[in-house]
């Protein structure tokens, strides 16, 4: 008889089943209230959001265009800086403020480490003189063209070498190309040849 009782209490589970159901409801409910209450400041908060995603592509565009002139300022400096075109490539012997030729060449220095150095050189009073910055004290290499030669390098490490040789020492010298070593060989050898065409004779009587 208590199994047959027992057996006929299956209204406890349906019971279990809709206090479940019941809860379920609730909970779901409790939430739909509470993101409801949010729905506001979400709508608000996707509004800055819009903003903010239009203000960082409007922030990166601008930073793009800085980016891309300051390259432009970059690459303007160095050929600037660099790079020369024919009419700094040419030299004048006869030039009214007595510079043959100037422009930035590498020089190699005479310690042990034997270092590569950029100075800005030029041809000026019958000598080849060169300055760290445009203006600092010229410092001489060559006090007198006359007693020097010019000749190119080629059994070196650098490419677009070339040498001045005078009785007491050598300056090696690199260019930034092949025509700009040329045209320093030359303005070297027209110098030398001007500076005898002007004091032939204080120079054979010295």
């Amino acid at each position: 008889q208590i199994n047959v009782l027992q057996a006929k209490k299956k209204f406890e589970i349906l019971d279990a089943m809709l206090s479940f159901m019941h809860a379920q409801y609730t909970f779901f409910q409790q939430g739909y209230s509470l993101l409801h209450e949010l729905d506001p400041y979400m709508k608000k908060l996707a509004t800055e959001l819009d903003q903010l995603v239009i203000d960082s592509a409007v922030e990166k565009r601008e930073m793009e265009h800085k980016h891309a002139l300051i390259q432009q300022r970059v690459t303007s400096f160095y050929l600037q800086d660099f790079s020369y075109d024919d009419s700094k490539v040419e030299f004048n012997v006869d030039a009214p403020n007595g510079v043959v030729m100037e422009g930035y060449l590498f020089k190699r220095a005479s310690n042990a480490f034997k270092t590569w150095n950029r100075r800005w050189f030029s041809i000026q009073n019958s000598q080849l003189v060169y300055q760290k910055k445009l203006k600092d004290v010229l410092t001489v290499v060559v006090e007198d063209l006359r007693l020097c030669t010019v000749k190119p390098c080629e059994d070196i490490e650098r490419r677009f070498c070339f040498e001045v040789v005078s009785p007491t020492k050598s300056c090696m010298l690199q260019a930034d190309s092949e025509k700009l070593r040329q045209a320093w060989i030359q303005a070297v050898q027209a110098s030398i040849a001007s500076a005898y065409r002007e004091s032939p004779d204080s120079y054979y009587i010295e």
